[in-house]
């Protein structure tokens, strides 16, 4: 059966499908429901090939045999997807690929939600399991010459450097990123008890001098507080992080114009 491109509605509404077609129906959106959620659980698998085998229909599995749920089933509120994210959650607002030329609307936030065990179990569970897999980068190596510890996990260190060095090629960008404020710190994000992705080395926060942070502007911890956006950021900046599979913070409504954080889950297109 062949339906009309478009009159879907129409057609069901009309009476003109049969029992059996509206069967063919439910079953094809039933399989392309199935299809949608293996291919966001996919990201994973794309993203973070040395630690994750294989998905099925609602679970992820690590090489070593580790089993995680995908989707837990509840629908959540802001605040809980805050808190209480699962592996779905974390991809269920879209990182825009593009330069953003208006403010992101209310709770746009996307990657600000985090499921913490996957986390902890890729990049370390302590901050003792975290310095095992640290190591130092020359941040900027030709003129500014800084340590920087970051985690070799997922060859994160690799990707710092190389970004560091194609920087570097770009003379106009360098009052953004030669003054970090750090990279590894083992910390919560302030006003809550979630682990900051600093914790884990897969984090930076360029110069604050031209920075915004959205708890500073509003010198508040109130997540519900309506937002001025801020931002000094160059859109070369952020377009380089984002090559080297960095996600930045000023594309989300609770904006961190500083911050960006190893995230490619996010950045497949």
């Amino acid at each position: 059966m062949k339906l009309p491109n478009g009159h879907l509605n129409q057609w069901i509404c009309g009476g003109f499908l049969k029992k059996n077609d509206l069967r063919c129906i439910a079953a094809v959106l039933s399989a392309f429901c199935f299809y949608s959620t293996a291919s966001a659980q996919s990201q994973y698998l794309k993203a973070y090939p040395d630690h994750i085998a294989r998905v099925t229909k609602n679970q992820i599995i690590w090489k070593d045999s580790t089993v995680m749920t995908f989707d837990d089933g509840k629908k959540k509120p802001f605040a809980d997807l805050l808190q209480n994210a699962d592996l779905e959650d974390q991809l269920i607002q879209k990182y825009p690929l593009i330069t953003i030329h208006k403010p992101p609307v209310t709770n746009q936030d996307p990657g600000r939600f985090r499921y913490e065990p996957f986390f902890r179990k890729m990049y370390g569970n302590t901050q003792e399991e975290v310095r095992k897999n640290l190591t130092e980068i020359i941040w900027l190596p030709k003129t500014l010459k800084k340590k920087l510890l970051v985690t070799k996990i997922n060859q994160v260190d690799k990707h710092f450097q190389a970004l560091s060095d194609e920087l570097e090629s770009h003379p106009e960008l360098m009052k953004y990123v030669d003054n970090p404020a750090g990279t590894f710190s083992y910390r919560v994000i302030s006003g809550t008890d979630r682990l900051s992705m600093h914790s884990y080395g897969v984090a930076i926060d360029i110069n604050l001098n031209l920075s915004h942070y959205w708890q500073w502007d509003c010198k508040c911890k109130d997540e519900n507080v309506p937002l001025t956006y801020k931002n000094l950021i160059s859109a070369k900046v952020v377009e380089l992080f984002e090559k080297h599979g960095f996600i930045w913070g000023g594309k989300w409504y609770h904006y961190d114009t500083m911050h960006f954080e190893y995230r490619p889950e996010l950045l497949l297109k």
